[in-house]
């Protein structure tokens, strides 16, 4: 046989050998990767044999982070049987700094630890911890031995559940006062109402159809009934006083018999004389004397004082207001107030868009929180919004805004989003 192929085989079954051997002594006892906070973390224990280095002058075992696409190489581990073979480790970046992991065969340990932190890339969302194993042979042969996966990392699917928080019904009511006047009327000196004299019942209607709307409208709660009886600064004020008072008591009674009010609702109060109602009258009026008489009515006379001083020096004007004016100022007025839904109001809007966001309606819920202000409130909203529709970059913004302004329910939540800076684009898609 010729001596050259004999010796070729010889290196080829040599070769061989090296290969079927050496990915058998590299064991690796344990392994992990696992991403804190903005670094993968990667522990593996891996044990070393002298047999590894059986026919070679220098082995490599080189732990990677990889997607297959991406590379992330960690510190190597290098082995070489004799001193003299360390150079050849200068092919896989050792330079004999210090801290580099390198061995004789002498110096070996049963088990070699890696213990390293990277930084966290979103492609490694789906990556594998490798090990590299790379020799270099005693024939002049090198290159690729082995590669075993020691572990992988995937980060969980974003695990998010909206949370609807109530918004406390009076942080989004208003109480609105509807106003008006009937003038219900009574015979001289008395007191006793009667709904058929004169136009009472119109009268007295208006007050009750008012009472009407506003009981039966949606979103109300009727919070008081005020009647005030008033009557006109024409004589003894006492008088005035006790006819006042009388009759305001009858008209609240006549409307406490129709409504099943609570006690605290319906309330009566009484003015003896409209002295404010006959400045207006006069100050708007043509009266001759017109400045005089506002003069008298805005001094610190008593009532019956002051009448008598109008009526007296002007005789004609007195007349005059007695005829077109007073008439006007014996009238009850009256003032409900209730309290309902204010719809301008940024935390109605919140609510809103909560009750949209419930029913499946998302767009109308943005239109809500468009006009929801910017309180901590709002923002969470907004990033409960956010995370339905999985734009979880945006409902990490909004949460954070939100614990930022105190609500610490949005702490868990912000910690679940904010994971999507972690994942790979595709899978916050949908």
């Amino acid at each position: 046989m010729n001596v050259n192929l004999l010796f070729n085989m010889k290196k080829i079954l040599a070769i061989a050998a090296l290969f079927i051997t050496m990915g058998a002594f590299a064991q690796v006892q344990e392994a992990s990767m696992y991403r804190e906070g903005n670094q993968m973390k990667v522990n593996s224990r891996i044990q070393l044999t002298k047999e590894m280095l059986k026919g070679a002058k220098a082995f490599v075992l080189t732990p990677q982070i990889t997607d297959g696409e991406n590379v992330v190489k960690l510190s190597p581990i290098g082995m070489y049987s004799k001193d003299k073979f360390y150079p050849y480790l200068q092919d896989y970046g050792f330079t004999g700094a210090p801290g580099e992991v390198a061995y004789t065969k002498a110096q070996l340990p049963t088990v070699v630890t890696v213990d390293k932190s990277v930084p966290y890339e979103t492609w490694m969302d789906g990556s594998r911890l490798e090990l590299v194993h790379e020799y270099v042979g005693c024939c002049g042969d090198s290159g690729f031995e082995a590669l075993d996966t020691l572990a992988s990392y995937s980060e969980a699917p974003i695990d998010y559940t909206p949370m609807f928080r109530e918004v406390a019904k009076d942080k989004m009511t208003k109480v609105v006062a509807k106003k008006g006047q009937a003038k219900v009327t009574f015979p001289l000196n008395v007191t006793t109402l009667n709904e058929n004299y004169q136009n009472n019942a119109a009268e007295i209607e208006k007050i009750a159809k008012s009472i009407e709307e506003i009981k039966n409208a949606n979103e109300v709660d009727l919070k008081s009934v005020v009647i005030k009886g008033q009557s006109s600064p024409e004589g003894k004020f006492s008088t005035n006083e006790r006819l006042s008072r009388g009759r305001t008591k009858a008209v609240v009674d006549y409307i406490s018999e129709q409504y099943d009010f609570g006690a605290d609702v319906l309330e009566a109060e009484s003015v003896g004389e409209n002295w404010e109602g006959l400045r207006a009258y006069v100050e708007s009026s043509s009266l001759k004397n017109k400045a005089g008489i506002l003069d008298i009515i805005d001094s610190d006379l008593d009532p019956d004082a002051k009448e008598q001083k109008i009526r007296s020096t002007y005789p004609q004007d007195w007349n005059n207001l007695h005829k077109n004016c007073f008439p006007y100022l014996r009238v009850t007025s009256y003032e409900i107030q209730y309290e309902t839904i204010d719809y301008e109001n940024v935390n109605t809007h919140i609510s809103l868009a909560y009750d949209a966001m419930n029913a499946g309606e998302y767009r109308n819920a943005a239109n809500h929180l468009a006009l929801a202000g910017d309180s901590a409130d709002a923002e969470f909203a907004r990033g409960t919004l956010a995370g339905i529709l999985k734009d979880y970059k945006a409902a990490t913004e909004h949460f954070q805004k939100a614990l930022d302004g105190g609500i610490q329910e949005a702490a868990p939540i912000l910690e679940e989003v904010s994971r999507y800076q972690y994942m790979k684009p595709e899978t916050t898609e949908e």
